[in-house]
This record gives structure tokens, sequence and C-alpha cells, in this order.
């Protein structure tokens, strides 16, 4: 890196002429949000604003906004000055779409101001190149990728122009309206420019503020010398750290524009299309977390610790090795989806679908890479359908057994991720997957399982998927012919004796009320049922007579109430346990092998 060269400037000197900063393919996308924002136009209006209005000259005002690292392309479009902008992306993006953003709102103002047009001609001198030609996006001084380039456009040309380009089918199935940080940011900016600088004067100054007073420290690279994706790599953008998802794009994507092959297109139809499928930056990474621990001896660590593992993995990573690697975290983002969202996204397979639900239910995340690999297995014919229903249906009497009985999961992340390489290729796979649980010391019996059914809670407020799961499934049991009913309407769990009993409750219960196992056996299995959200609100406190008579018989646990004889007390609830409880190792048993 050529120090000498290091210099001081302004984005009036770094916008002036022909010229382009493009913003490289391994660069995120605009990411700066509401926290960055409300950071620079504080530190314009507290640095900048007020120094000028207390009389201070333009060239004596100055605030440090960081550097802009970029390095001069070569052989490129003649009329142009180019540069690849290495860091400072979201500085300079930020400060070009907020002076577009500026110049149209002068250009609103126009009739309120006789400077209003001799400031739209500076303004467009430093948004917008003059060159002719056929693609329009060579206009655009600050040219991006990644569903940025045509909110760009339109922030500097009107909200409903388009390019004349090539890249214009692309880009307009790439960019979501509303979705887009540019769009956020040209949303913001509109209301703070109409609060605090109502008039042309006041825009003026901010345009100036910008252009004069932000200084960056100018530092090029040479090409000859300077690696600029690995110096991207090196450096954290002001306040906004590159996330495992964007490194990782950018490695996965080096070895492939290095090899001078058609990249957009891949990262369009299967890195940007997977992120689509998961529809969260947070989510993507977690399945990127999920899929890259298949195999390994533990799961693999959270945030950056995604991306360094995959880099320490693959080291010397070759074009055609990250095509594949692109192609499977696209093929199996479908089939993750399958797992997180089970009733939105469904399976195919019924049975599997169901199981899906099912485990989705115990809240048991980290056997996610195990059930990623039994699918991405069965999708490819390595599994066929009756061994990934009765290894998915194995897995669920684990991890419902488990949690019930309240057991550690700590023997899970090393468990899970290698679990089906140590089974596929056994001649009983269930059997091969029962003696894994026993390996591990993770194996629940079912004296052990009963136990916890009649004495442990299974009312769970901070875990109400599982224990409405597990009152579900046992009134399913009871219920006659097969005859339903909609679950999605009687979807609250009732305490028969209230979790806090009031003062006639405690004469009913006579010595119960002191018993030191009360609130225990008050969410124990035997006092559930379930009702609608209306008839659980209504029977609230009311006396155990009263409640028989409001429940509604649509459920086979409410019709058990409802048909009670004798007292509501502790030792009816823990007989009512029993007899759910034997329903419920049916429900869940082990397979006989």
């Amino acid at each position: 890196m050529p120090t000498d060269s290091v210099k001081n400037r302004t984005f009036k000197d770094a916008l002036n002429g022909t010229v382009r900063f493009e913003i490289p393919f391994f660069q995120r996308g605009y990411a700066w949000e509401k926290k960055q924002w409300d950071q620079l136009f504080l530190d314009l209006q507290e640095q900048v604003i007020e120094e000028l209005n207390r009389g201070s000259q333009i060239e004596e005002v100055e605030h440090f906004f960081g550097p802009i690292v970029v390095l001069e392309k070569t052989g490129g479009v003649v009329e142009l000055k180019e540069f690849l902008v290495v860091d400072g992306q979201q500085r300079i993006t930020t400060v070009y779409l907020l002076l577009a953003i500026i110049q149209a709102e002068v250009h609103a103002k126009r009739h309120l101001s006789g400077d209003a047009f001799d400031h739209l001609e500076k303004l467009k001198k430093y948004l917008v190149n003059d060159v002719s030609g056929s693609d329009e996006y060579l206009k655009l001084k600050v040219f991006s990728s990644k569903g940025d380039r045509l909110p760009t456009f339109r922030t500097v040309f009107g909200s409903d122009a388009n390019p004349k380009t090539p890249l214009l089918q692309t880009d307009l199935q790439l960019y979501v309206p509303g979705r887009n940080r540019v769009d956020e940011f040209h949303k913001y900016a509109i209301k703070k420019l109409k609060a605090q600088y109502r008039d042309v004067p006041a825009l003026w100054q901010l345009a100036e503020a910008l252009l004069n007073c932000l200084k960056i420290v100018w530092i090029p690279l040479d090409q000859e010398k300077d690696d600029p994706q690995a110096i991207f790599e090196s450096l954290n953008d002001k306040g906004m750290p590159l996330s495992a998802s964007e490194l990782l794009c950018s490695y996965l994507f080096r070895p492939i524009i290095e090899a001078k092959e058609p990249y957009e297109e891949l990262h369009n139809d299967q890195w940007l299309a997977a992120t689509r499928i998961l529809d969260s930056d947070d989510r993507f990474e977690e399945y990127l977390r999920n899929l890259f621990s298949i195999g390994e001896t533990k799961m693999v660590g959270k945030h950056r610790k995604v991306y360094v593992h995959f880099k320490v993995k693959n080291p010397h990573l070759a074009s055609v090795t990250a095509k594949q690697q692109l192609a499977d975290i696209f093929s199996s983002a479908h089939l993750y989806r399958t797992i997180i969202e089970p009733l939105v996204h469904p399976h195919k397979d019924n049975e599997i679908n169901g199981l899906l639900i099912a485990v989705s239910n115990t809240r048991m995340d980290a056997s996610t890479p195990f059930v990623l690999s039994v699918l991405r297995a069965h999708a490819t014919g390595k599994i066929d359908d009756p061994s990934a229903r009765a290894i998915l249906r194995e897995t669920l009497v684990l991890l419902v057994r488990r949690k019930m009985t309240t057991q550690p999961t700590t023997q899970y992340d090393v468990m899970f991720p290698q679990l089906l390489t140590k089974i596929v290729g056994e001649t009983s796979r269930v059997q091969a997957l029962q003696d894994q649980f026993k390996k591990y010391d993770v194996w629940v019996g079912d004296k052990e399982f009963e136990e916890a059914l009649i004495h442990k809670p299974t009312y769970r407020r901070n875990d109400l998927p599982f224990s409405r799961m597990i009152l579900i499934e046992i009134d399913k049991c009871f219920q006659s012919f097969g005859q339903l009913p909609d679950y999605t309407t009687v979807n609250t769990i009732e305490h028969t004796l209230p979790q806090t009993p009031d003062e006639a409750w405690k004469q009913y219960l006579g010595d119960d009320a002191e018993d030191e196992h009360l609130s225990t056996l008050t969410d124990s299995l035997g006092n559930l049922c379930l009702l609608s959200g209306p008839a659980n609100s209504s029977a609230g406190r009311d006396p155990f007579e009263a409640k028989r008579a409001a429940y509604s018989p649509v459920t086979a646990l409410a019709r058990q109430i409802i048909e009670h004889v004798g007292p509501w007390n502790l030792e009816a609830i823990r007989q009512r346990s029993k007899k759910l409880a034997a329903e419920a190792l049916g429900i869940w048993p082990w397979s006989k092998v």
C-alpha cells in the first residue's frame, strides 16, 4: 500500500469529474441501519452545521469520517476513472444517496428559492457522470451490486426511472421494493430532511457540509502488490462488522471470479436464492451452521465461527469445489426450511412432515444437523422412505422422553452432528441408532419416562409448544372412531386446580392446600386439559363443580374431567396422571428391534 499517496480528501474531491466508485462483488450490499444514520445526522448537526451557524467558514470546519480504501481499475470504460471500493462502501454510498435525496428535495422546492437552479446544477455535477453509451448505469458515480444498483439509480434519477442497461432484467428480479436497505435509508432521510432541513438554504447547507466538511482518509492500493479481498476481510466497516455469511459469500466466489466464470448468475440463482428461501440473515446463518456441522465431531460455533470453520476445512478452494458448495447450500435450504417451518413449508411426505412438526415442537434445535442429514440422504435416495420415517420417529422418542425427564442436553452437540455417519451403513439402522443413544448415555427407559409424566410438570410456561404437543397426542388416543377436534381452536392449556388457588379452593382442598408438592402437581399431566381461549378465561378460578359444568366436551381430556366422580384433589390428579402416562408410553415407545 503506497503510503506516500495516502491523503485527506473531501467527498467534493472524490466525486468531482467523470468517476465511478464500484462496489466489488466480494463486498456486501448496502447495510447501514438507523443506528449509523442517526449518528451521521447527529455528527453533521453538532460538529458541522452548528459551527457554520456560529460563523465559521466552510473550509475551516472538519469532521473525520473514516478511511476510503480504493483500487484504481485499468482497462475499463475509457471515459471513466474507475475505482474499486475495498473499504468505506457504507460511508461513500450513504453520502452519495443523501446528496441525491437532497437534490430531489431542492427540486421540489425550486419555486421557493432563486438559488435552487444553481444548487441543482452543482449537485448534478457530483451525482451524474456526463457520459454516453448504451448502458445508463455508467452515469452513476457509485455503482453497487447485489440488488442495490436499481434503487440507487432511482434515488438519483427518480422513483420510476429504469436505466437502459443489459442488467435491467436481472436487477428487476433482484430488487424487492420496500425491503431493500437503500429504500429504507431513502424513507429515513426524507423524514429527517422534512423535520430539520425544511427550506432550500438549509438543504444546501447540508449538501455543502457533506461535500466539504466530512474528511476522509483516501488510501489507494497498488494493483501489483495488494490483494483487495484479503484487505477487505481484515477491515471492519464503521460500526458494522461483517457477518459470517457475508465473509463466506466473498470466500466462495473468489475462486469463481478468478477463474473468470459467470459469477453474478451463480450468485443470483444459488446464493441469493438460498438466502431468500430462508428470508432472514440470522436464519440463513443458522442454516449454514447446521449444514456445516453435519459429519463433524461437534456442533460448529455460532456467528463468525461458521466462516472460520468453513475456511479451515477448505483452505485452498478451487472454482469447481466452490460451485459444488454453492449448489449444496442452495439444494439443502429447501430441506432446512421444512425443519424449521414444517407447517408453512411442509415436506412432500406427509408422515415425515408430521414427524418434523413434532420434532419442532420439542424445541430441541441441537438435533437439527442430524435431522437435516437424514432429509438430505432421503432426498438423494441414500435412505428410503421407511428408513427415513423410522429414524425420525426414534429421534422424536428420544427428544420427548429426555425433555419430559428434564435431562441435560450437553451430549447433543457432540452426538447429533456425526450420528448419521454411524448408522447409515448398518443393516438395522434403528438398532444402530438406539445403540448410539445408549453409548452417549442419553437413553431414557420406560420406567423413568413414566415417573416423569406422573411427577414432573407437563405445563411449562416457557415451553408451551411442547406442553401442547404432549396433551394433544394423548388426547388423540381417547377420541372415538378417529374423529379428532380442530386442535387449533382448543389451543390453550387449562389447569383444573388453579395454579394459584384462592381461599375457596384452599378450603376445598383441605390439608392438600399445604402439601409441599402442590405447585408441581398443579402443573402435572393429571391436572391439565385443552380448552379454547375464551373457555379457559371464563373458567378461571371457579370451583371444581362450576368448571365441570362449563367445560366443553370437544376434547377427550376435558370430557374426562367432566365425567370425574369424587373430589378434585391431589390424589385424583396423581391417579389421572398414571392413567395418561400409560397412554404416553404407547405414543412414544422405543421400537422393538
